[in-house]
């Protein structure tokens, strides 16, 4: 069975994206202890995701309640996945396209983007930095870490241009039915983890497997 979120639609745009006054309205689904998968231990931390969209922007907020972190990269692009990490992977128009997005950031706000069909660096194509310019990412982290960052959590906030969306699917309209899954992982922290809110059932971690995608309805 799929989980599905309505993604709701606010009228303005924030001014600054980490200030609550935007939040309190917006429904939260998580990551919880039951989502993770792959890896018997007992490391498995509570991810509140919140999601809502104006007419330009899809605005994210994940908050991660981590006490010790791992962040190691620090260049656009980079393994972030190995550090402790979030993300989003979406297909917009999943009646049209088979290519998704995965966009995956770590805690220090460092960003890896890709597109297309399949898992793989031949079949996926890796987004620079400059291509993602009109972006805003946010993290309550500001320096690479290996053990306590000072705090019970770490939150990212994320804005994505709709017209990037435009650039990548050649028949852009109105989102409304879309299907998507978000991510908790980090391959090299002091504890392996993969977290994932709607469920995968696939004997080995991969988190490229749109069929297990949830469902994403903007309002």
């Amino acid at each position: 069975m799929k989980k599905k979120y309505n993604v709701i639609k606010q009228n303005s745009e924030p001014s600054d994206i980490t200030d609550d006054i935007y939040w309190g309205n917006v429904p939260e689904i998580k990551i919880d202890s039951d989502s993770y998968l792959w890896i018997n231990n007992s490391y498995r931390p509570i991810v509140k995701i919140k999601m809502f969209h104006t007419k330009n922007f899809i605005y994210l907020k994940f908050k991660v309640y981590e006490t010790k972190i791992t962040v190691k990269h620090t260049k656009f692009g980079s393994e972030v996945w190995k550090d402790s990490c979030v993300e989003f992977f979406i297909n917009p128009f999943p009646e049209k396209y088979k290519e998704y997005l995965n966009i995956e950031v770590n805690a220090l706000g460092i960003a890896l983007v890709g597109f297309g069909k399949k898992r793989g660096t031949a079949n996926r194509y890796r987004f620079k930095k400059e291509e993602i310019k009109n972006w805003k990412i946010i993290s309550s982290v500001k320096k690479q870490t290996t053990g306590k960052h000072g705090n019970d959590f770490w939150e990212l906030y994320l804005k994505i241009p709709k017209s990037f969306l435009k650039n990548c699917y050649t028949e852009y309209s109105d989102l409304k039915n879309c299907r998507a899954n978000f991510y908790k992982c980090g391959d090299e922290t002091e504890y392996k983890h993969y977290g994932a809110w709607n469920k995968i059932e696939y004997s080995v971690p991969n988190f490229h497997l749109p069929k297990y995608f949830g469902e994403l309805h903007f309002l």
